[in-house]
């Protein structure tokens, strides 16, 4: 029933509408879609959570992404924007931020090979590989070599220490702090922020918007939303929250500079 009820809703900005919900009663099929508010276009595997994470960012009366009034204020006046995605994912984030606000520069993160090749196709059905990349990497606060767990959709991440699994694969991590400068950072990297978030570097970054989700995987205190807030506070952003769902296992929340 759950799966019904979101497929319908994403029918309703999905186009064509009747394709997509035919391919929802293919699981494992991939289709790609046009938003009829903007006529951007998705890649979404039918019968997953990247319907659910669509209607997230796109579903009427629950977007995601849409920042508080102050946040939307600052963006708006900054000009084209150099955008950066951290935990790219199918490229919903991207397409929300393309139809949202005026992108010079817009650079996603995505080391998953499955997500990382669906992403690809939906820079290239937008026709926007000049100003839109994609880097197959993990990001944290250093350049190394990590083990990292495929296969999870949406919730692909760097593994835990120790861990290794018959989809855990080795990917190339990259520092944060010596990735061109960007005026919107956004990170959603399944426990990886911590040591992001953690590094006296973060009070430096050129980013003044950062929109964030946290989760209390790997995070090293037991309360992860405080320490997001505190950890963001300390970097110098003032911090509005906006939970992404009920659970106390993650939320979205924004840093602003003024």
């Amino acid at each position: 029933m759950r799966r019904t009820i979101g497929a319908l809703r994403a029918a309703r900005v999905l186009r064509p509408a009747g394709r997509f919900l035919v391919c929802e009663t293919r699981a494992g099929t991939v289709g790609g879609y046009a938003i009829s508010d903007s006529g951007l276009a998705v890649h979404l595997r039918h019968g997953s959570r990247d319907v659910e994470i669509f209607n997230e960012i796109f579903g009427r009366g629950r977007m995601a992404y849409e920042p508080p009034p102050e946040v939307a204020t600052t963006l708006d006046v900054l000009g084209p924007l150099r955008v950066s995605d951290l935990g790219g994912n199918i490229g919903l984030f991207g397409v929300y931020a393309l139809g949202r606000w005026t992108v010079a520069t817009l650079r996603s993160y995505e080391p998953d090979p499955a997500n990382a090749a669906l992403l690809r196709a939906t820079i290239a059905a937008n026709h926007t590989t000049a100003r839109w990349d994609l880097v197959p990497v993990a990001v944290s606060n250093a350049h190394t070599i990590a083990s990292f767990e495929t296969g999870l959709l949406s919730e692909s991440r760097l593994a835990a220490a120790d861990h290794r699994s018959a989809k855990t694969i080795e990917v190339t991590v990259v520092d944060l702090f010596e990735q061109p400068p960007v005026d919107l950072l956004k990170i959603d990297i399944e426990g990886a922020e911590w040591a992001i978030l953690g590094d006296k570097r973060l009070a430096s970054h050129p980013a003044r918007v950062l929109v964030l989700e946290w989760h209390s995987r790997m995070c090293p205190a037991p309360k992860a939303r405080h320490a997001a807030r505190g950890l963001l506070e300390a970097a110098g952003y003032e911090v509005i929250d906006k939970d992404l769902s009920d659970t106390p296992s993650n939320g979205v929340m924004w840093g602003l500079r003024r």
